[in-house]
């Protein structure tokens, strides 16, 4: 009996082993191997090929579609029938992505996803665009979407904000790798303070966001997902620009990656050092750009404990100092006016990840903490003798800022096989959020901001693909906010995708969005406007602020014989009830030398317009892509943000353009020689000029400028593997100098009266050795 059953084993075991397919190969793009995945389509079997892009795998006998994908590359799909112990080898050639066609994105439903299959439109900035463009950090590297634009707001610190679609910073979700611990403070200095060279690319999601990620999430969502390790390499790397051809601009950046043979664990690190010197337009002793020293360091790790499950740890610390004013070389409270702060950011986070063996069910758990510290000063003599009692009363401008920042949350995702007669995804989620502000001065007059937040979300949305066509979106999230009036807040979205052929796809959405009324915000900056310290405070009974936002667009793309072509035109509209607005108030106190501007509500606002964005590459030598907004913001009702000048109540929103657009040329002749051409447009805006310098407030409006920016760089590959290179790079940046020209000037100016380009025209060269 028991030889009986030996042979029966050993026969059901032939027969099995019989009854099994193989399929070997390479993957290899122009003769180089490439780090690619092949996915069995009908049962989501994924394997990766090894260094030497060598894959092999098995199955049954039957009919597959072999899905062959790579970071950088166009998917290839392959349709295959196995007979029984068949033994094949097919090896793939990979074309380039070169327009990133196929990149797959997070930031439109919390889970990974072709941008060509998102019922919610995504644009996308890559590393590459940051290198072309010459951007040190995440502020210098947002003008190049449809619909942003990058705003400086004061010339001594540097405040910047981001706007979208024509609404300000504290509208738009800043996430970090999908996470939202970009604190208010954090908004203030934090565009800066990312460095270029740890970002993989930047994803946009215009129009309400708050059914996913919730408040402040009005014009949109900007996630920066930062770099994974993915190949073993060493990068270091130095940059000098000479702003206005004078003054230095100094960076140092390093990139380290390990990862061992099997891919399943790794580790990034990177690293900046920046110092940038005072910059001052016209030369009347005060700061137009601030003087900056900035370090950062962090990594990025992941270890696969199985092929389905995955652990990322991140950490990221920032240390900046900067200073504005006059004097610099002077103790703060001994010049006339000084902004000075600095600031430590500590963040970290932790990830884990588990698939089902089905790979249908997805679970992810995690945590994520940003603390920020800072040391600031705003003050100084105001142009008064140095006495001991004006030294006294000058001091009294240092302060201390403290935001701690907490985030956890778990999040489910399910694929249906069947759902109302098709397939479908859900996801779902809990998501809770901790922010604590302190933000004190040593001037007794100047009351302590004081802020505790805590918000529990529960979102939850189901993707319903209708047919190869046509697939639908709705979502619902409810947050439980303490500073908003309603004890839960609900927003719901719909999207929808619908392919009109291959090449052309039509979406249409609707949000609804929420901001509570919370003190810090990008607005609350102790700025300095005529000697006096501005603050800002809420008023009485003020409301959270809600939204209703609707886009449609046509998204064509074409697969050209060697290139691509791609063209986006959307139109937006978002009715905002409740808006916020500055209204200019008084002194808090007699001779206190600080101001007040109240946040209040208004009647409501409406932003409406029209983005385009057109990329084409008629071979891999060459590369375009433009973008373009064409828009009005305006309140239903005249603000009247003077005192002064009554008569200047506006509709219109401060420094927001009805036109701006961004383009970025690049020619390539060989892999190693890259030649760059930019350029931002802003239309002309108006801006509202505080009295001091000027007699009295006045509603001025701006020139238009166009900024056009050269950048060329050429790489020599020191061994015949071309794996260690040197490269030179150099250009000018905003080279016809197109900059504000009508700066206030000495003690009395408003220094938030800035507008237009960043910098003025600046050479820079860079050296940077790889491996």
């Amino acid at each position: 009996m028991k030889s009986i059953i030996i042979s029966f084993l050993i026969f059901t075991t032939a027969i099995v082993h019989a009854q099994q397919s193989y399929l070997n190969g390479k993957v290899v793009s122009n003769g180089n191997p490439i780090l690619a995945n092949l996915t069995i389509k009908e049962n989501n079997k994924t394997i990766s090929t090894n260094l030497n892009g060598e894959y092999s795998l098995k199955t049954k006998p039957g009919i597959y579609t072999i899905i062959v994908s790579a970071v950088g590359y166009k998917n290839q799909e392959t349709k295959l029938m196995f007979s029984n112990n068949d033994i094949r080898t097919l090896n793939f050639e990979l074309k380039e992505d070169i327009l990133g066609l196929d990149k797959v994105v997070v930031t439109a439903t919390r889970g990974y996803l072709n941008r060509k299959k998102a019922p919610v439109i995504v644009t996308v900035t890559d590393a590459k665009v940051l290198e072309a463009t010459q951007a040190v950090s995440l502020s210098e590297g947002l003008n190049f979407q449809p619909g942003l634009r990058m705003e400086t707001n004061c010339q001594n610190c540097g405040t910047s904000e981001v706007k979208m679609n024509g609404l300000g910073g504290s509208y738009s979700q800043i996430l970090i790798d999908s996470r939202p611990i970009f604190s208010a403070l954090n908004s203030v200095y934090g565009l800066d303070q990312i460095p270029a060279n740890i970002i993989k690319q930047i994803e946009v999601v215009r129009g309400g966001g708050s059914a996913l990620y919730g408040s402040n999430a009005i014009a949109g969502t900007i996630n920066i997902i930062t770099k994974d390790p993915s190949e073993n390499s060493f990068a270091i790397g130095s940059n000098l620009a000479l702003i206005d051809g004078n003054t230095q601009d100094k960076t140092i950046t390093f990139n380290g990656t390990v990862i061992n043979e099997d891919y399943d664990t790794g580790i990034a690190l990177f690293g900046m050092k920046r110092n940038r010197g005072a910059y001052d337009a016209d030369n009347d002793g005060f700061t137009e750009i601030t003087e900056m020293e900035n370090t950062s360091f962090g990594l990025k790790a992941f270890t696969r404990p199985t092929n389905r499950k995955k652990i990322t740890a991140e950490f990221n610390a920032n240390n900046e100092y900067r200073r504005g004013g006059n004097n610099l070389h002077l103790l703060p409270f001994l010049a006339d006016v000084t902004e000075q702060i600095e600031s430590t950011v500590v963040s970290g986070g932790l990830t884990y990840e588990y698939l089902s063996p089905n790979k249908k069910d997805n679970y992810s758990v995690y945590a994520s903490t940003s603390v920020s510290k800072n040391k600031n000063f705003y003050g100084g003599l105001a142009g008064n003798t140095p006495t001991e009692e004006n030294i006294k009363e000058s001091i009294e401008g240092f302060g201390k800022s403290k935001d701690i920042t907490f985030v956890t949350g778990t999040q489910y995702a399910h694929k249906f096989d069947k759902f109302l007669n098709n397939t479908g995804t859900f996801t779902g989620g809990i998501e809770y959020k901790y922010n604590d502000i302190d933000d004190r001065k040593e001037n007794p007059a100047f009351i302590p901001i004081l802020q505790t937040t805590h918000i529990l979300g529960i979102y939850a949305q189901q993707e319903w693909v209708i047919n190869n066509k046509l697939r639908v979106l709705g979502g619902l999230r409810g947050d439980i906010h303490n500073l908003a009036e309603e004890f839960v807040v609900f927003n719901p979205r719909a999207n929808i995708l619908y392919s009109i052929n291959k090449n052309l796809r039509w979406r249409t959405s609707y949000a609804k969005g929420f901001r509570a009324p919370q003190i810090y915000g990008e607005d609350v900056h102790a700025g300095l406007a005529a000697g006096e310290i501005s603050r800002i405070r809420n008023a009485d009974g003020l409301k959270s602020e809600t939204s209703h936002s609707f886009l449609t667009s046509l998204d064509w793309t074409k697969e050209l014989t060697n290139g691509d072509f791609s063209l986006v035109t959307e139109l937006f509209y978002t009715k905002l009830n409740n808006a916020f607005a500055l209204e200019q108030g008084t002194q808090t106190a007699p001779d206190s030398g600080i101001f007040e501007w109240i946040r209040s509500n208004s009647t409501g606002a409406k932003v409406y317009g029209a983005n385009i964005e057109l990329k084409y590459a008629p071979n891999i030598k060459w590369l375009f892509q433009a973008g373009g907004t064409l828009q009005r913001s305006l309140y239903n009702d005249k603000v009247e943000w003077s005192e002064d000048e009554l008569d200047q109540a506006t509709k219109r929103f401060n420094k927001t353009p009805n036109v701006y657009a961004n383009f970025v040329a690049t020619y390539a002749p060989t892999k190693t020689f890259q030649n760059n051409l930019s350029g931002v447009f802003t239309g002309p805006m108006y801006v509202q000029h505080l009295a001091g310098f000027i007699p009295k407030d006045k509603l001025e409006k701006s020139p238009s400028f166009f900024e056009l920016n050269w950048k060329s760089s050429y790489r020599f590959f020191i061994d015949d593997h071309k794996h260690t290179y040197f490269e030179v790079s150099g250009g000018i940046q905003n080279i016809f100098n197109a900059y504000q020209k009508d700066f206030d000037q000495g003690v009395d100016r408003d220094v938030t009266y800035i507008y237009g380009p960043q910098r003025p025209r600046t050479f820079f060269v860079g050296l940077k050795f790889g491996i």
